[in-house]
């Protein structure tokens, strides 16, 4: 039997509402149909939800946000109708963000509004999303294009790896690398995820992939004998992580409209 996927490498690699995040905007996007995005959040994030303060599951938590999005504006020059927001360590949060860490914006006809949907996981079997409605932009993502956000991730995993040498804690060679690509696969092959949905550009796939890559060798690093004593180090890594998944995110639905 395949030993289960640690906890803190599931919530770290595999970010299950950055796939949703998704599959959402493709079906208010009219791209695939209701059943499809139910089965998408069956496969990544378990079988039942339940939206807070209502107290709906799956089915009630769609509707609310298709009655909210299907009044916002759509274009290049719009807001995306769904946006991914991710918070860590050293992060300025302007909107709610869950215990998790990951947030879906939903946006509204009022370009100042904002709906917020968090989630956090109850237990194996049950995932709770709180539902807050906030006024004030949203804050702006540091870069927009794929490229840039690559950049970002090549930088802060260059700075980071050489720091860490010069430290003398990672051996030389490929070895942390190899680790990383093997949690990588066991973490894919646990989950048996349904990935993203149809037509998602290549560009921000490739760009996830890579950004699992580089959250990969992070946390092999952390899990290591000296790994607490890196986080000064690792911590760029990771926000260049999280950017690299919200452009992507962006990128994606903005491809959509053109």
């Amino acid at each position: 039997m395949t030993d289960p996927v640690p906890t803190w490498l599931g919530a770290q690699l595999w970010s299950p509402v950055q796939n949703t995040s998704l599959w959402l905007a493709w079906w208010l996007h009219g791209i695939i149909g209701a059943d499809e995005v139910i089965d998408a959040f069956h496969a990544t994030q378990g079988k039942h939800h339940r939206l807070e303060p209502d107290g709906g599951g799956l089915v009630e938590m769609l509707g609310h946000i298709r009655s909210v999005a299907d009044e916002a504006p759509v274009g290049l020059d719009e807001r995306p109708l769904i946006q991914l927001a991710l918070s860590g360590p050293g992060d300025a949060t302007v909107l709610p963000v869950g215990p998790e860490g990951a947030s879906l914006i939903i946006a509204d006809r009022d370009p100042l509004v904002s709906h917020v949907l968090s989630p956090r996981v109850i237990d194996a079997h049950l995932v709770s999303w709180s539902w807050d409605s906030v006024e004030g932009p949203v804050p702006p993502l540091p870069v927009y294009s794929p490229g840039e956000a690559d950049q970002l991730l090549r930088e802060a995993a260059d700075n980071a790896t050489r720091m860490v040498r010069n430290a003398g804690h990672v051996p030389r060679g490929g070895a942390a690398f190899q680790r990383a690509e093997l949690a990588v696969g066991a973490l894919n092959d646990a989950f048996g995820l349904p990935g993203m949905p149809p037509g998602v550009p290549s560009r921000a796939a490739k760009l996830m992939a890579r950004a699992d890559q580089v959250a990969a060798i992070v946390e092999v690093t952390k899990r290591s004998e000296v790994g607490a004593s890196l986080d000064p180090h690792l911590m760029p890594m990771l926000r260049a992580v999280r950017t690299a998944r919200m452009v992507a995110v962006d990128y994606a639905q903005r491809e959509l409209l053109r």
